[in-house]
Order: structure tokens, then C-alpha cells, then sequence
């Protein structure tokens, strides 16, 4: 399912429940409170309320029981016109609006005021009635899961997949406050991998002075935070597990900085490092007199700082490096005198791009073994291999065939078609674009796309690369026609490397570039 992310990136929930008390001016002070720390920060909020039809909701014959949740929430009853007027109040804010239905008949409130979001409560996350309804409208959803198996999760998340919503899955623990051994944030993880483009969340109870959990939890992966909130007052005491607007700004702040620690899901390289390693490494110094035209060996050199500029450096000194002058001993080894073995160079960017095909397999947690049939295609040189290119995993070929092709970020495959061969690719991960005649086709993981005898047809990688699986007829090494001239008039042998191991330079099977 492809999931409009944007609903929910970065969003916290504050969710309001009963800490208005029952008092609309009270609700406004929280409201205002509780503003002025969301635009001094501009930040993506949303204050939630919960609806209860109570003269439906309770059961007749309990109405004025003194039963905890039934007292409190008659005590705390805030009539539809109130609601009304809080909501344009919150709106006048320039703050977005969110609520939980108890029932059928508030999901309809919800629907007539134009929530920006919907929020089904744990206590209501298995009641299918109330999916039911919810999904007779496109507001954004945001699904709670206290006190809920993960079988009973994957439940929620099929139906509301099946029905096309727009939704988020809340991890939360229905103990208030919560206690930090009861967080068990470490679930958001398996979460995000069992449920890939569906945002997930945080519904927080711990108490408001804990700021250390909803960075871990960020670090995770939850992209939504929920927090319960209110103000203090002589009148009204807060609960134990309610945020006041101070404490919301410490917590704030400190997520942020927290983010800010963490910084993004990648590698990134900083040229200031790069400038201060630059200033510790070793330089290639001549340990004797080395001839021009010379192989240069790790016993003519050695090591020592500074690196001066332009001198080669011990990280990039390499097997049959030539000299293209005379050096004398113990002067620096400048890199523009120095050539590199052409065969020795290609071997070097073969294996650096195994590196990172082996990479993206173990990220994926795709396992193809220590031995493997593998075809390197580089079709216009192994110098252009991340321009144009893909490796391809021989798996099965017999009367029918599997192969798995892995292709790096935006890297292409040239037109082509097959006479005798009919394949079928499925996306295992990232996007593949192919273009099949004049027609152009964007698949994700899951698609299929089948390509029949006699049809043209290249692709490429997205910017994460991409792994597909191609189930097709038996492969015939010969029935591969490109639409390049330059391309028809190579060998196979010319325009692909033989690999069937990981480690050894052996393994290079056909050593042509």
C-alpha cells in the first residue's frame, strides 16, 4: 500500500481527553497554553479531543452510577455546541484538530466539523464496528494498539490496507502513567519492518518529567508522538501522566535535540573530517632509489607523516603501481608520476562494486551464499558500470528459470529483447522504471511486470537502487539483442565479468573490460 507519509511526518497528538474538566474556559486556557509553546516553535501539532454520545454510550439503567469511568466521564461532559466553539478556537491558533470517537454516532460529529484527524482509542482498536464506520470517510486515521498481540494488529492493518485509508499504527502501553520498564520501545522497530510504508507512532504515558524515552523511541523509528496534556490549577488536579505546557516545551526541546543527535539514516561524509584525517595520515616516502618504469613495491617505500600535498598515501598505495619517474630515497612519492596496472585497476573496481552489492544484500537481509553463479554486466566498460549496468544472480535454469538482478542507485539497463525467452521481474525492494516499447511503467516492491518474446525493453534503478527477481523461460546465453549497434557488435564476453565467489581475485573469471 502507498502510504501519503506527509499526514503524519514529525506530527505530535495532544491529546486534551478530559483534562478540560467539563469547563470550556479551562479547556481554553489549555488551548492557549499549549499555543504559544506550537508557534514559537512551528510546530506540527494536533490537539485531540474524544467523543462520547454518553446518553447512548452509557446504559440505561447506569446512568448516575458511581462506577470510576462512567462518573468521570458524566462529571466531565462537554456539551456538542462547547465542542464546537473549542474547535473554532483551536483553529483560530492555526493549529490542526483531531479526535476519538467512542462510538458510531461521534464519528459523524468528527465527519460534520471537519477533523484533520481521526484517532481510534486501544480500547476501541478491535472493535470492527467502529472500523466499520471510520472508514466511510478519508480522514487521516491514527490507530492506538495497548494492550493488543501483534497477530491482533496485523488484523487492523490488513483491513484498513484492504479498504485503501490513510492510516498510522500507534505503539502504546495502556498503563497511565507508565512506568519505564513498561515502555518496551524497542517493538517500534519490529513494527516498522512488519508493516513497510505504514507510518508508526508513539502514544506516550510515562511521567511528564521522563525525557529520555520518546528520543529512543525516535531513534526506532516513530515518527508521531501522543501525549496527554493539561495545566495546572487550583481548581482541577492534573494526573500523573499529563504534560503542562513548561514541561511540553523542556520534552520538546529536548526531542529536538535529540534528532538533531541522531541526524539522518545515512553515511555522511564532512569535509572537515576529510581535512583533519588528511592532516594525520601517512605519506608514501621511497625507502630507496626506485627507476622510472619501475614496478613499485612495499619493500622500496615506507610510511611516515606528514602527507604532503599531492603525495600518495599509505590508504592509497596498491599492488603493481608503476613509477613514471626516478624517485630518491626518502622523498615523498607524488601521485602524478605514478600510473596504476590497467588490469589491476579494473580488478580493484570490480571488487569495490561487489562491496557494495554485498551491502545492499545484507541490508536487505538477503543471503545468497559464499558460492553463486554471478554475471557482472557492463555493457559500455566496467569504468561506466554504475552508469550502465546490473548484476545478475543465476539462481534455476532449467525448463524454467530464476534469476535475482541487483541494480545500484539510478544505474541503467540498455534496450534489448529476447527471441525465444519470456520473463516475469518482481520487485523485492526499491523502484525499477522500465520503458517496454514507447509505454513506461514505475514498479515498487511487490509489483510484477511480464515481458513477452520480441519486446523491447531497458530499465532503471531509483536513487536506492533496486532488487528484483526475474522468474522466466530457460535463459539462452545467446538470445540477449540490443538495440545499440555498438552493443550488437560485442561478445558476451566483452560486455560481462564472471564471478562465483566473494573473496578471491581467482574468481574473476573473465578478466575483460
Amino acid at each position: 500500500m502507498t502510504m501519503l507519509k506527509n499526514n503524519f511526518k514529525n506530527l505530535i497528538v495532544l491529546d486534551l481527553a478530559n483534562n478540560h474538566f467539563g469547563d470550556l474556559n479551562h479547556a481554553k486556557k489549555v488551548v492557549s497554553g499549549f499555543s504559544k509553546i506550537i508557534n514559537k516553535y512551528s510546530i506540527n501539532c494536533t490537539i485531540k479531543f474524544q467523543f462520547r454520545d454518553l446518553d447512548n454510550f452509557i446504559h440505561k439503567d447506569y446512568k448516575n452510577s458511581d462506577l470510576k469511568y462512567i462518573k468521570r466521564f458524566r462529571e466531565t461532559k462537554l456539551d456538542e455546541n462547547e465542542f464546537k466553539k473549542l474547535f473554532s478556537f483551536i483553529k483560530s491558533k492555526k493549529i490542526k484538530t483531531s479526535c476519538t470517537p467512542f462510538d458510531e454516532v461521534s464519528i459523524k460529529i468528527i465527519e460534520d466539523l471537519k477533523f484533520d484527524y481521526l484517532k481510534i482509542a486501544s480500547v476501541s482498536a478491535l472493535d470492527f464496528s467502529i472500523h466499520e464506520r471510520a472508514i466511510k470517510n478519508k480522514i487521516p486515521k491514527l490507530i492506538s494498539t495497548g494492550g493488543l498481540t501483534i497477530d491482533e494488529i496485523d488484523k487492523i492493518v490488513s483491513f484498513y490496507s484492504k479498504k485503501k485509508q490513510k492510516f498510522a499504527i500507534m505503539h502504546c502501553v495502556a498503563i497511565y502513567p507508565s512506568k519505564n520498564t513498561d515502555l518496551n520501545l524497542s517493538v517500534i522497530e519490529n513494527l516498522i519492518k512488519r508493516y513497510p510504508g505504514i507510518p508508526i507512532g508513539w502514544s506516550t504515558h510515562e511521567n511528564p518529567n521522563e525525557l529520555n524515552p520518546s528520543i529512543l523511541a525516535y531513534a526506532k523509528g516513530a515518527r508521531i508522538f501522543e501525549k496527554h496534556i493539561g495545566i495546572n490549577s487550583k481548581k482541577y488536579k492534573l494526573n500523573d501522566y499529563s504534560i503542562t505546557p513548561e514541561l511540553f516545551e523542556k520534552w520538546y526541546c529536548n526531542l529536538s535535540s535529540g534528532i538533531e543527535i541522531l541526524g539522518k539514516n545515512k553515511k555522511i561524509v564532512n569535509n572537515k573530517e576529510k581535512i583533519t584525517l588528511s592532516n594525520l595520515q601517512r605519506g608514501v616516502y621511497a625507502q630507496t632509489n626506485i627507476d622510472k618504469y619501475n614496478t613499485i613495491k612495499k619493500k622500496n617505500v615506507y610510511f611516515a607523516i606528514p602527507l604532503q600535498k599531492g603525495q600518495l598515501s599509505a590508504i592509497e598505495f596498491k599492488n603493481k603501481l608503476i613509477s613514471l619517474k626516478n624517485f630518491i630515497k626518502d622523498k615523498p612519492l607524488i601521485k602524478k608520476y605514478i600510473k596504476q596496472d590497467e588490469h589491476t585497476k579494473s580488478e580493484e573496481l570490480i571488487f569495490s562494486y561487489l562491496h557494495e552489492l554485498k551491502g545492499m544484500l545484507n541490508q536487505q537481509s538477503i543471503n545468497i551464499g559464499s558460492t553463486f553463479d554471478l554475471e557482472i554486466s557492463h555493457h559500455k566498460g566496467i569504468k561506466n558500470f554504475k552508469k550502465v549496468g546490473a548484476f545478475l544472480f543465476n539462481i534455476i535454469n532449467k525448463e524454467y528459470a530464476k534469476k535475482l538482478i541487483v541494480m545500484l542507485p539510478n544505474q541503467e539497463h540498455p534496450s534489448h529483447h529476447h527471441k525465444k525467452k519470456v520473463e516475469s521481474f518482481l520487485i523485492v525492494f526499491g523502484k525499477l522504471y522500465i520503458k517496454n516499447n514507447t509505454k513506461r511503467f514505475n514498479l515498487n516492491p511487490g509489483d510484477t511486470y511480464h515481458v513477452n518474446k520480441n519486446t523491447w525493453h531497458q530499465f532503471k534503478a531509483g536513487n536506492q537502487g533496486c532488487i528484483f527477481e526475474e522468474i522466466s523461460t530457460r535463459s539462452i546465453k545467446s538470445d540477449s539483442y540490443y538495440r545499440s549497434k555498438k552493443l550488437k557488435a560485442l561478445e558476451r564476453t566483452d560486455r560481462k565479468t564472471f564471478i562465483n565467489n566473494w573473496f578471491s581475485v581467482k574468481n574473476i573469471l573473465n578478466k575483460k573490460v
